[in-house]
């Protein structure tokens, strides 16, 4: 059997779950996953290797409409995206019909020059005869080799949907090496995972536009120890204030639970230190967006 590789974008709206999609492929944790919109800020390639083939997986920003300098970055770097792919997987939630805003994105997608697969995420979720009529609805529009409904949290049908992207990829040599599950440094990592957990503690009081950034990463070899200095960049000192919690016991959790998360992708104890910066309308400043989320 002919050993297959290749890079491959998991593209859709915000929120339908494709941090969660390949998280979930994996087998481990690369990507933040959060319900809040406009989660992921950058092209994240996490890369799956099995014993006869590799995928590069590219989780790209939601397509949205852009309402801001930092919301027009995501929506730039969703569509660079797009660029030199062997797959693109396009996600959608059963919702009965093709949306008006997926017509739009998929009119600059069917022009691609590769393979591309619907994923109907969320199946468990369907109602009624959601399901099948979403099915036949993007099946009518005959630019998909293949349509998987799935559930990324369930597992359902993952490992048909895998296979699937992988029969479409072709023949070739790994690009990396087994045991990479992403391309990005750690400070990179560390400072997703410190957001997400932001997130997760501050949902229904801190608007998305949060930064984290690491300011400084020591290693110690015996015994291991990963010390990480990192900062969370808010708006406001309102904001600032939620976050740190009534004596500093939000910031606390959220420091518990990234490192932990951290302690696991590396495998040995890690020394998390958080501070945090107000630094005002930062989402308006173009120049602040770039240093703040860029590569």
């Amino acid at each position: 059997m002919s050993y297959r590789t290749g890079t491959v974008a998991v593209v859709g709206r915000t929120n339908v779950g494709k941090s969660t999609f390949i998280n979930a492929v994996v087998g481990r944790k690369v990507v933040i996953v959060s319900s809040r919109p406009q989660t992921t800020r950058n092209r994240i390639r996490c890369i799956l290797t099995t014993p006869d083939a590799q995928v590069v997986f590219v989780d790209t920003p939601g397509l949205h409409q852009p309402v801001n300098k930092l919301s027009a970055r995501l929506q730039r770097e969703a569509l660079r995206s797009l660029a030199g792919l062997d797959a693109v997987a396009y996600m959608v939630e059963p919702s009965g019909q093709v949306d008006s805003y997926d017509a739009l994105m998929l009119s600059r997608i069917q022009t691609l020059p590769c393979p591309k697969i619907l994923l109907v995420n969320k199946s468990d979720q369907a109602r009624g005869n959601a399901l099948p009529e979403t099915l036949l609805a993007y099946d009518r529009l005959e630019m998909f080799s293949d349509i998987v409904p799935i559930s990324s949290t369930k597992g359902t049908n993952l490992d048909r949907a895998l296979a699937v992207i992988i029969g479409h990829l072709p023949e070739g040599t790994p690009a990396y090496e087994e045991g990479v599950s992403t391309d990005r440094p750690l400070a990179f990592v560390a400072a997703e995972t410190v957001r997400e957990k932001v997130y997760a503690e501050t949902y229904q009081e801190l608007p998305y536009a949060t930064a984290v950034t690491i300011e400084e990463i020591e290693e110690r070899a015996d015994p291991p120890l990963t010390s990480i200095y990192a900062t969370v960049v808010v708006a406001k000192e309102s904001q600032k204030a939620i976050v740190i919690g009534s004596r500093g016991a939000k910031l606390k959790e959220i420091g518990t639970q990234a490192r932990v998360d951290l302690e696991n992708l590396l495998g040995h104890k890690v020394f998390l230190s958080l501070h945090v910066k107000v630094k005002p309308k930062w989402t308006e400043d173009e120049a602040e967006v770039a240093r703040l989320t860029g590569d």
